[in-house]
């Protein structure tokens, strides 16, 4: 569907549609594991939407690539992405967008073992989350910060994270993101709540 609307757009040479279409190809593609073609699709899309000075399409696209290179290891990378996006959102006063570069950019910072740098990131995402009643967001940044305190060795704290996670993504009924959290939850044997 995206291709064939692809077509129509550039047929008809209307930039917001083809970058649109690109962006979503992109996203298509990484879900299905296919980065490089992801990365080609986001670039294009990022090149028209430079080209239109259209600033939320780039720091979506910006964000986007950084998940991108953040898969492949390229942490470096990944943080320019994101921290250029950040920036961008910042400057538009895009709060979701904000919450969402920041909360990326802690996971960077995790993987990098930079656990007050990636605390610091995820909770002022959690922040921004909560003032916009954005409950996928709080999950997530929740179920990230968990990470981080298992990393620190505060499992007690951890869990108490991911159960939160878990009740907030029951109720905004993320299938995958349940299962997640019930998996961090097991796994690391949580004692049951009382």
């Amino acid at each position: 569907m995206h291709k064939r609307s692809l077509a129509i757009y550039e047929e008809l040479g209307r930039k917001e549609g083809m970058a649109a279409n690109l962006g979503n190809l992109g996203l298509i593609y990484r879900k299905r594991g296919d980065l490089a073609q992801a990365e080609e699709m986001h670039k294009r899309a990022l090149a028209i939407e430079e080209e239109l000075g259209r600033k939320e399409g780039i720091a979506s696209e910006l964000g986007n690539l950084g998940l991108i290179y953040e898969t492949w290891g390229d942490l470096d990378q990944a943080e320019e992405m994101h921290k250029r996006a950040l920036a961008i959102n910042e400057d538009l006063g895009r709060k979701e967008g904000m919450a969402n570069n920041l909360g990326n950019l802690g996971i960077v910072h995790w993987k990098r073992g930079d656990l007050e740098q990636a605390e610091d990131m995820l909770k002022r995402a959690l922040a921004i989350d909560e003032e916009l009643g954005r409950k996928a967001g709080m999950a997530s940044d929740l179920g990230n910060l968990g990470l981080i305190y298992k990393a620190r060795g505060d499992m007690p704290k951890a869990c108490n994270h991911w159960r939160k996670a878990l009740a907030l993504y029951q109720q905004v009924g993320a299938k995958p993101k349940v299962q997640w959290a019930e998996r961090l939850i097991t796994r690391n044997s949580c004692p049951a709540v009382e």
